[in-house]
């Protein structure tokens, strides 16, 4: 289902609020809200709570590349797209929270933010996800043994 879509059902339904965590990182979970935006007529309250994008295993830890500031203008770009409630998801800390919460506070400006713009400050969305490989690729393949 897309999300403009799902924004109409939320509304049918009579929810208070809705919307998306997690995914691969801040600007796909954008992408998201955009579309929740998009919906027709009245919508109940937007939900965004964005991951601090693909983890990765670096020196036996998981880390995550969203840094603090990059948190902030997700939590900004979230706000100016459309989500009154705003959060973070996997990797999230509360170094990045509280940047997140900071940025916030100082935001006066409830100017909208176009799809462009956005893309601009967390970069094109979908961008980095990994490829499917091609048919026959990526799996090793047995040879059945000879009886």
């Amino acid at each position: 289902i897309q999300p403009a879509a799902f924004a109409e059902q939320a509304a049918a339904l009579g929810m208070a609020g809705f919307g998306a965590n997690c995914g691969i990182g801040p600007s796909e979970l954008l992408d998201t809200v955009f579309g929740f935006a998009e919906a027709d007529g009245h919508k109940p309250d937007i939900i965004a709570k964005g991951n601090c994008g693909i983890p990765a295993y670096v020196e036996g830890k998981i880390h995550y590349h969203g840094t603090p500031e990059l948190m902030a203008d997700y939590a900004i770009a979230s706000l100016r797209a459309g989500a009154r409630i705003i959060g973070g998801c996997c990797g999230t800390t509360a170094e990045h929270i509280k940047a997140m919460r900071g940025a916030l506070d100082k935001y006066t400006d409830n100017e909208p933010i176009s799809r462009q713009e956005a893309a601009v400050i967390l970069g094109e969305p979908w961008a980095n996800v990994p490829q499917a490989p091609a048919q026959g690729e990526g799996r090793k393949r047995r040879r059945k043994r000879e009886k």
